[in-house]
Order: structure tokens, then sequence, then C-alpha cells
């Protein structure tokens, strides 16, 4: 079930979709016929501010329902409708950009994403939207206490059809779905009863219950735990250890000195009242080597003279700086250059107006403002993601400063029409400003897209940077 997090204002009947800062409009998600998806619609109170829709408004909803159609007749039947009795309500917090926020957030399950009224206002096309949602919170005794409407929604279309019946279900499940589900791993809860469950187990627990991770529904039937016996009480130990300045004892101190090289370890089932040198006979190991002797030695006598914690060779290396150029040695009377000569295609760097794609294909680099992909984006999805920043091509890495404010512009050749741009990864948070969606082709031809790449000093962000994606322009290929 593919995860979609969207931002909501919800304080009118009618919400807005937002950024995760409140800060700015942003476009409803798109969903894939056939796709089963989980939207985590996040809500705030007002259409600024980063104030959550407070859950006390909330408590006296029972049930809630989710609708979406592209039409506002009853006669008509929805285009989906999620899993309603599964809806859930809750609080979270969330780290972006290294900040945490906390936001109500209501996941609504639409495992069902394909059915023939979908089918049919799609068509043939690759995507449309104009797709809206409703939810709507009822009390216990029926009554409709809550309502949100969103629109716009994008769906896209699947380039193999599924099916036509109402709704469409699969008899069995591919090779595919059937790896997906092994590798997805299972979702276990414990309980001492049977009737009270929880995600960490305890030592009472005597219950087992399971489900597919992350796929929600129903639980398995409660499996008890095998339990046997205690077992018997582990027994305490004592550990001690003794230093001496020989195989014998001599020395025998519980302090460890530079002078002490021999070591001994005892381990005692009971703690004593005092310890003595025959405690730890035959347990002797030396394990710092004596004092070097000849060769190899720096003897402060010989190398410091005069005791003052300087090497004598030293100060004289010190008073390099302050040597007089009329007392150096040896100068040469004239200094007459090497002759050169460079053209002017040695003096220019063509590699600064190309790709990095050679050397470093995912860097940005403080002496490359601009930035051109040689290679050709043949998908529907352009992915744009820079974790490395080097202060020059092939150089150090560098890590943003308090001031910073970068700007590259990165250009991609596409040889088809991009639907979605996916930001950044684990080690690099990116956010869009504005990106159209989608971009298509000037002139049905392979074209130039032109995003502008803006880095700005935050502390504990990847590189100490926030990237700014910004759409710029496009142009013929």
């Amino acid at each position: 079930m593919q995860e979609t997090i969207f931002y909501v204002a919800a304080g009118e009947t009618l919400g807005s979709v937002r950024d995760f800062a409140n800060a700015k409009s942003a476009a409803p998600p798109t969903l894939v016929r056939g796709v089963s998806a989980l939207l985590r619609m996040r809500l705030f109170a007002h259409r600024d501010g980063l104030e959550p829709y407070p859950l006390e408004a909330l408590d006296g909803i029972v049930r809630w329902q989710w609708a979406m159609d592209t039409d506002f007749n009853e006669v008509t039947a929805y285009k989906l409708q999620a899993d309603n009795v599964n809806i859930e309500l809750a609080e979270v917090t969330d780290e972006i950009d290294g900040d945490e926020h906390t936001y109500t957030e209501l996941s609504i399950p639409m495992p069902q994403m394909n059915t023939v009224e979908l089918a049919e206002w799609l068509g043939t096309d690759k995507s449309k939207n104009g797709l809206h949602g409703e939810l709507v919170g009822y009390d216990a005794d029926g009554a409709e206490v809550f309502i949100l409407q969103v629109e716009n929604f994008t769906i896209r279309n699947r380039i193999t059809s599924l099916g036509s019946p109402t709704p469409v279900s699969a008899d069995y499940l591919t090779t595919s779905q059937v790896a997906a589900l092994v590798a997805s791993g299972l979702e276990c809860q414990f309980s001492h009863d049977g009737d009270h469950w929880h995600p960490e187990q305890d030592e009472e627990d005597a219950f087992l219950r399971m489900r597919v991770e992350g796929a929600g529904g129903l639980w398995s039937d409660a499996i008890r735990l095998p339990q046997g016996p205690p077992g018997e009480r582990g027994l305490d130990s004592f550990m001690y250890v003794a230093y001496a300045s020989d195989a014998e004892g001599t020395g025998f101190s519980l302090v460890q000195s530079d002078n002490l090289k021999w070591r001994a370890e005892i381990h005692l089932a009971d703690e004593p009242e005092a310890l003595t040198a025959a405690d730890f006979t035959g347990r002797w190991v030396k394990y710092i080597g004596d004092d070097g002797a000849g060769v190899g030695d720096m003897k402060a006598e010989v190398y410091d003279t005069d005791g003052d914690g300087v090497v004598d060779r030293a100060r004289t290396a010190d008073s390099a700086d302050s040597v007089a150029w009329a007392d150096v040695r040896g100068k040469p009377s004239s200094f007459a250059p090497e002759a050169h000569t460079h053209g002017m295609e040695a003096l220019s760097d063509p590699v600064r107006q190309r790709t990095r794609t050679e050397a470093n294909p995912t860097a940005l680099c403080l002496d490359i403002p601009v930035l051109i992909n040689s290679a050709t984006q043949s998908g529907a999805t352009l992915a744009i993601d820079f974790p490395r920043i080097l202060v020059t091509a092939g150089g150090d890495a560098y890590a943003g400063q308090p001031g910073d404010c970068l700007t590259w512009e990165y250009h991609v050749r596409c040889s088809s029409e991009i639907a979605s741009v996916a930001l950044g990864g684990l080690q690099c948070a990116m956010e869009a400003v504005t990106i159209p969606a989608p971009l298509p082709l000037v002139g049905d031809a392979p074209t130039w897209h032109v995003f502008v790449i803006r880095g700005l000093y935050k502390s504990g962000a990847a590189n100490n940077l926030r990237l700014q994606v910004n759409y710029g322009y496009s142009y013929g290929g």
C-alpha cells in the first residue's frame, strides 16, 4: 500500500492543500489507478501557522467516510471510496529539515483503486485531474458533524488494464505480489489475557497475534505463547585488576601506573574484604614494554640541553622567519621568468559548462554554477537529488556556512513528458518551490527543462544547506 502524505488547512469546509509548514499552497497528491494507497492527510487549524487541527474538536466522531468523485450528483456512483471502517485519527510528530512538527493526522486506507466508473472516466487518457474528495464524520447518533472537501486530485491511468468488473478484484496473487507480501514481514502484538493488546512484549504476555506489516486489516486469531519453567537465577561475579613491577607481584597495587608494567585479573563469586598480591599469584602478564635504549631513544639531556622544553635544533628553525635578507646565503643575482605561451583554449574550462555525470554525477560544485546533464531522461518521473556539495569539481566536501545563499542552474534533457518530479533522498533534503505538472515537450521533440537550485544555510540540515528547487524554463533540444 503506497503511502502519500499531504497537508490541508481544514478551518473551512473547502480545505486548501498546503506545504508542510503551512506557508504556501501545494498541489493535491497524484494517485494511480489500481495501486492501493494510504492517504495520510494532516490537518491545520487555519490557512497559516503551524497550529494542528484540535483533536478535541473531533472527539465525538465515531465513524468516518471518505469518497472521491468528479461530480456532485448523488445519482451517480462514486469513482473511488476508502476502507471507511479502518480510517484512523491520531496525533503524529515528524522531523522535517531538522525540526520537529506535530500534526493531527487522518490515515485513510484505499485498498480498492480500480473501478469501472474510474476506468470509464479516464478512458485512454494517461492522466486526468478534477477528482474531488469528501471526508464526513458521524457521531454516535449517526449525525454528520464534520465535513471537509478537497478538490482537484490527479489520477494517473495504467498502461495495462486490470479489468472491468465493479469492483475489480484478482482471483490470485502474482509472483511479484507474493514476493512483496513476504518481504513486508509481519506486524505483531502481545497480550497477557487475549483481550488487551500492545506492540512490545512483556514477561506476563501469554498471547500473540499477527498481520502483514503495513497492510492494515484484520488481525489473526490469538496464539498462545509456549511458556517453560523459570530458569535459575544467575550468579554474581566480581572482577578485580592489580598491577606490579614484575611477575612475582613486587610493588603490588590496585592503581594503574606507568612504572607497574605487569597486570593480573581475577574473578570471584563473593566480594572480598581485602586483596593482596597472593590473590593474583600465577596470573601476572606483562602489558607495558621496557623503556627503549640506544638507537631510537630521544633523551632530553641530549636534544634539549638547556631544559626549556624546546629541542635545540627546533630553536634554529623557529628563528628562520627573522633572518635578514642580507644573511641569506646562495641567493641568485636575478630571477628570470621561464618563457611560456597559452592559447585561449588552454585558458578556458569547457567542463564548467558541461555535465557532471562523468566525474561527480550527483554533486553540486561551488565553482560550477551551470550544470548540464547530457544523459537523456526517458521516463515520466524526473528525480533531482544532489547529496554531495563540493568546493570544486572532484574537490573537498563543503558544509554550509552562516549567511550562505548559493544558486545553481540545472539543465536536463527529456525525451518524454514529465508527469512528476521527485526531490532529494536520505542524504539530501530538497523542497519544491513551484514545479508545474506535467512538463510537456516543446514541439513534441526532446526538450531541455531548466531548474534553479538554491542552497540556504540551515544548521543541522544535510550539508548544513536547505536546498530549494524551482522550475525555470524549457527549450527545444
